[in-house]
């Protein structure tokens, strides 16, 4: 797993999809499943508090990975 890539994605779903922390920490098992809930919540952290490296840079979504879907 990539920090940059897990940090991006738990940026989007705060910021673009505007999910609530517990909801995007659900949603992070997602896109990556072997992460622990420790894991989650400092990625969130890092996301909430550090800005974009390149703003306007959004995470695309990968297929079979649509938000919402369940």
């Amino acid at each position: 797993m990539h920090d940059d890539e897990i940090l991006d994605r738990a940026r989007w779903l705060l910021r673009e999809v505007h999910l609530s922390p517990a909801e995007a920490a659900t949603r992070l098992l997602d896109y990556f499943p072997d992460l622990e809930r420790e894991e989650r919540a400092r990625y969130l952290r890092e996301a909430a508090e550090r800005p974009a490296e390149h703003p306007g840079e959004r995470v695309r979504e990968r297929p079979g990975h649509a938000v919402g879907a369940s």
